[in-house]
């Protein structure tokens, strides 16, 4: 084998390998920010909207639940498929309304939760730096 053929078959393993590596590894760190930032306003906000849409489920998800299930009822005669069509979309209606107010109701628990705890770790955290720094020179920690 040449040198010219041995170079060629070198940079053709470390080109795969340089693929490989890149597949298996994670993406860029980015501008290296904070690893996670909590906008408690934000997600009030959103946890609001959860709130007023398992409430409107609550108040009005059903209103149509009797109506249709007591058509299909009547619809049932010999010969209407439609009665017991009308019965199971009540009935399929009925379960995925309390699915999505369950959900909601959930989603607005975790979000309440988390800006609950982001602010304690943040008081925390804030009163251990204060705690570990309290004996440092005023010039180097930017209190003087």
């Amino acid at each position: 084998m040449s040198f010219h053929e041995e170079w060629a078959a070198i940079q053709a393993r470390a080109r795969e390998e340089s693929a490989r590596t890149r597949l298996n590894s994670t993406a860029g760190q980015g501008d290296g920010g904070a690893d996670l930032e909590i906008h408690s306003a934000e997600l009030a906000d959103i946890q609001g909207s959860a709130d007023d849409l398992a409430n409107d489920l609550d108040a009005s998800g059903h209103t149509a639940e009797n109506h249709t299930h007591v058509a299909g009822i009547f619809l049932r005669t010999p010969g209407f498929e439609t009665g017991y069509a009308l019965v199971e979309v009540a009935t399929r209606w009925q379960s995925q309304a309390d699915s999505l107010r369950d959900a909601c109701r959930r989603i607005s628990g975790h979000l309440q939760d988390t800006v609950r705890t982001h602010a304690t770790v943040e008081q925390d955290t804030a009163a251990a730096v204060r705690q570990t720094t309290a004996g440092l020179n005023p010039r180097l920690t930017g209190a003087a």
